[in-house]
């Protein structure tokens, strides 16, 4: 059983319990907590259930003078509770009027953003992460999605392209015209689209380089997207809607350092620490197509924008790899390990300063469309250019961008496609997110 440490004061508690009380919670000593997790009820009736339990539950321990309270939903089945000692009275009141709100969304069927449910209550949350704690904790309490408790979060990434939404209470939203913030609402909304894939970039500054370049123009039927650094949760839920709804291919793109890598598998699997509130947020589809450590070898990216591996970077890789193999990723392993042997990183920047327009002419078109292309035979990884690091000559270094092009597009008609079909073929480990 998970148990947080947390806080009550007795005082001022009672009156707190007493309001969330108002619609006629069942009272714990008559209740059988054998309902709850009834298989048959609606997943909204049980959540409610729980919360009805919770509330008597604590009441009753206030009541006795309990000098640990303990938030629970069953006297004996509960995977997770917490428990709040006498030294921080906040957040016991904060949680108790945070479950009363998702109890009341849960009730009337309503839906609300984390914002929202903030200015309700602002003088008791002070803070906009207290709420953001608080709902946490509901959700590991609960052992449901933050959506499933249909609390909605104003999430940081953007999109852009040709998808348009229409959103209850907003309108229409032309992502074609405008960046349109990416929000829960988006999961509710229609879509009208010609769209025929997704390309996710790691950072906010590849999306508006991207942009500058004419991507719009270069891909009138693709959709870019970022959620500008670590994925939050909304944006990959409304990622896994378009990969599942409208059956969109989902391409990314990150930095060829471990945190890029890092990246991509908490969109693809979730995240490696598991939480309810994120729970089945992740877009399994999603298809990495670069920055790989090993196109160093295949563009002409100029040396100076190899970066050093940091000690914290060999601890990061270190510890991905075996995550990597669990999951089947052959090809982020090879990746990896060719990282840490070269002791290089390098930022998708680097491939801005081989030409204008060159990521998205011969990074990105190439590799979204041999991803369309028929798998036929399977051939083992072998990289275009044979000399190592240590042996490629300054001259090299000098070669015509229409040389390097040629033999990027070569190779990824070829050898890129087939050793990676192994890898999509392969059962993937389910792992949901936090």
């Amino acid at each position: 059983m998970n148990e947080n440490c947390i806080v009550y004061d007795e005082s001022n508690i009672n009156e707190s319990v007493e309001s969330q009380q108002s619609a006629n919670f069942t009272d714990s000593e008559d209740s059988d907590d054998s309902f709850i997790n009834e298989e048959t009820l609606p997943q909204k009736e049980q959540a409610i259930r729980k919360i009805e339990f919770a509330l008597a539950d604590i009441n009753d321990q206030i009541e006795r003078n309990e000098k640990i309270l303990i938030l629970r939903t069953s006297y004996e089945k509960s995977d997770f509770s917490i428990r709040y000692s006498s030294y921080r009275k906040k957040k016991l009141d904060r949680d108790l009027h945070c479950l009363h709100q998702v109890y009341d969304l849960l009730e009337n069927d309503k839906k609300s953003t984390k914002r929202e449910l903030f200015y309700e209550h602002k003088a008791i949350y002070e803070l906009q992460r207290n709420l953001d704690s608080s709902i946490r904790s509901i959700c590991e309490l609960l052992n449901e999605s933050r959506s499933n408790l249909n609390v909605l979060a104003c999430g940081r990434g953007i999109l852009r392209g040709a998808i348009t939404f229409l959103v209850e209470d907003v309108g229409v939203i032309d992502a074609r015209v405008q960046d349109v913030l990416i929000t829960d609402s988006l999961l509710f909304s229609d879509q009208v689209s010609e769209a025929e894939f997704v390309l996710v970039v790691e950072k906010d500054t590849t999306f508006q380089k991207l942009i500058d370049e004419k991507f719009q123009t270069m891909f009138p039927r693709g959709i870019l997207v970022t959620s500008k650094g670590y994925p939050d949760i909304s944006t990959r839920n409304v990622l896994k809607m378009l990969s599942e709804k409208r059956k969109l291919p989902i391409y990314g793109l990150f930095d060829a350092d471990p945190h890029g890598i890092e990246i991509y598998l908490t969109y693809k699997y979730g995240a490696a620490k598991e939480t309810a509130e994120g729970r089945g947020a992740f877009v399994s589809s999603i298809q990495w197509i670069g920055l790989f450590p090993t196109d160093f070898k295949r563009f002409f990216i100029d040396p100076s924008q190899c970066l050093p591996l940091l000690r914290s970077d060999f601890v990061k890789i270190e510890n991905m790899i075996p995550r990597s193999i669990q999951l089947g990723e052959c090809l982020v392993t090879r990746e990896l390990d060719w990282m840490i042997q070269n002791a290089f990183k390098l930022e998708l920047e680097s491939i801005n300063m081989c030409g204008p327009e060159y990521m998205g002419k011969y990074l990105i078109a190439p590799r979204v469309r041999s991803w369309k292309e028929p798998m036929i035979e399977q051939k083992p990884y072998e990289p275009i250019m044979e000399q190592s690091l240590n042996t490629i000559s300054p001259d090299s270094q000098n070669l015509e961008f229409s040389i390097r092009r040629d033999e990027a597009e070569e190779f990824f008609k070829d050898s890129y496609i087939d050793s990676d079909s192994e890898r999509l073929i392969d059962d993937v480990i389910d792992n949901d997110s936090d």
